[in-house]
């Protein structure tokens, strides 16, 4: 792991990220993007986009009231879900994947790979908040999640509270002590 680039990955991601978001709004100019995360897998093989609608969250509310929190933070859930700057993110997975292909035999290389993966996504969100959303929308909810994975609510808390205000810290705070 030592010769892998967490940099240059952070860089190639916000630039991805840029371009993902760009896409999505430029196609649907009317319906508000209000959320983007960057997720991977289990298997730290991929990192990928996800982004949410006002419009989604509205519906969400009306039709499942009790579970708006649920929507609003997972965003295996959101309409655009894995969309935008594709072969941007194509090309960010395959370097990601051959790391973990050259490393997959050694559990604690994996392992630290992994948190450092997860890592610089969150540099990259909070580069992302500074340079790109922040002019934009500077409430956006932003988010680093593992797609297929039940990670503990404490480390999804810490995320949450990284990248955003106090006021949807604390929403996902209460949502996720109902998780139990």
């Amino acid at each position: 792991m030592e010769n892998f680039d967490f940099s240059t990955l952070c860089d190639d991601v916000v630039t991805a990220s840029k371009k993902a978001f760009s896409e999505i709004a430029a196609r649907q100019p009317d319906d508000e993007l209000c959320a983007f995360a960057l997720y991977s897998d289990s298997g730290a093989m991929t990192i990928c986009p996800a982004m949410c609608t006002a419009s989604f969250l509205a519906a969400k509310a009306q039709e499942e009231p009790d579970e708006l929190p649920f929507y609003k933070y997972s965003p295996s859930e959101w309409p655009w879900e894995g969309e935008g700057a594709s072969e941007a993110f194509k090309s960010i997975c395959t370097t990601v994947r051959e790391q973990v292909f050259s490393i997959e035999d050694d559990e604690e290389a994996f392992d630290a790979f992994k948190r450092q993966l997860i890592e610089t996504c969150i540099k990259a969100q909070l580069r992302l908040r500074h340079e790109f959303f922040e002019p934009r929308d500077k409430n956006l909810l932003l988010l680093v999640t593992i797609s297929d994975d039940d990670e503990p609510a404490a480390e999804l808390q810490s995320r949450v509270e990284r990248l955003n205000d106090s006021t949807q810290s604390a929403e996902f705070a209460a949502w996720a002590e109902t998780w139990a």
